[in-house]
């Protein structure tokens, strides 16, 4: 029943997130062809004990057509360092453009505020699976919350392997243990083929 629920679950996922209306590129961010995966830095999130942590959402483009973009993020819905398996850690899904990822047109869609993330860095990609993408995020967004080895960067490093394993080793190294502030700026500079980070 599970496999099932599964199933359904991302059938429904991939008919939403199909649908993207055209637009005009208008940012780095939408130039050239192939896959694409950005991940976006809020400098100011996941503050527990004194300590900020940072948090980032994700976004990576179809490859078929460099309109259309998939993005997300774990937003850690019960406010702790840990939350178990089955229960909602705050993990969602959106598709369209880049420009309603960003805000910058009216859409209900959920973002990726310029009002709340800092900065943003990409890298390219020779192609991207995004059905491989879309199944990992429900395994994720099923899977618990852990502040250091099951947060908003790992999920989103493992969404970013299934959709390219390009995305391994030199050219997307490990986050866990790694604050998500500290991976996007320092472990992203020595990292294979990621640009320097963008200020919205």
């Amino acid at each position: 029943m599970s496999k099932i629920k599964n199933a359904l679950a991302v059938t429904a996922t991939a008919a939403v997130l199909a649908t993207g209306a055209l637009a005009t590129a208008s940012t780095p961010a939408d130039a050239a062809s192939g896959g694409r995966a950005c991940l976006f830095l809020d400098k100011e999130g996941a503050k527990f004990a004194g300590r900020t942590y940072g948090h980032v959402a994700w976004a990576i483009r179809d490859p078929k057509n460099t309109n259309h973009w998939i993005w997300g993020t774990t937003e850690n819905a019960e406010g702790d360092s840990h939350t178990a398996p089955g229960k909602d850690n705050g993990s969602w899904i959106q598709g369209g453009t880049w420009s309603e990822m960003r805000g910058e047109t009216k859409s209900r869609k959920r973002k990726i505020e310029l009002a709340r993330y800092d900065a943003f860095r990409c890298v390219y990609t020779a192609g991207g699976d995004l059905k491989a993408a879309q199944r990992t995020f429900i395994n994720m967004k099923n899977n618990g919350y852990q502040i250091l080895s099951n947060n908003c960067l790992t999920k989103a490093i493992a969404i970013f392997r299934k959709y390219s394993p390009a995305l391994s080793g030199s050219h997307l190294p490990g986050g866990g243990g790694t604050p998500p502030r500290n991976y996007f700026k320092t472990t992203l500079d020595n990292a294979r083929g990621w640009e320097k980070a963008r200020t919205y």
